[in-house]
């Protein structure tokens, strides 16, 4: 949804659980933002 709105930035990552540690909280976060991330440009659109 970011980039179809034209956003192609930095995203921040906070983390506020005091149950876990900084190193796996940081680590979850940037598996989770990994997971998300779109490599490929844009398809043409095949419905038009």
């Amino acid at each position: 949804m970011l980039r179809v709105q034209g956003y192609d930035h930095v995203l921040s990552i906070e983390h506020e659980d005091p149950l876990m540690s900084i190193d796996e909280g940081l680590q979850r976060a940037i598996e989770f933002l990994t997971d998300a991330i779109i490599f490929e440009p844009p398809a043409d659109p095949w419905w038009t």
